[in-house]
């Protein structure tokens, strides 16, 4: 498995305003893949594709209002 963490900054938050924060990716090399975009201002992004090619991607605001939950079904 492995992982990449990254910091950022100004880029647009899922609550509208800029903010800079870290993104975090792992890999177990089978096709599985989970990535967190975690903001200054608390509102955080998701997204999960799974060994079947399955797909879940969420988007939560600072406020912890859920702005996206998405499940795309793999093969």
């Amino acid at each position: 498995m492995t992982a990449t963490i990254s910091r950022f900054e100004g880029t647009l938050a899922p609550c509208g305003k800029q903010h800079g924060g870290e993104q975090c990716v792992t890999e177990d090399q089978e096709g599985l893949v989970t990535e967190e975009i975690a903001f200054s201002c608390g509102c955080v992004t998701s997204r999960e594709e799974f060994h079947d090619g399955s797909h879940h991607r969420m988007t939560v605001d600072h406020r912890g209002r859920v702005l996206v939950d998405e499940e795309q079904r793999g093969e």
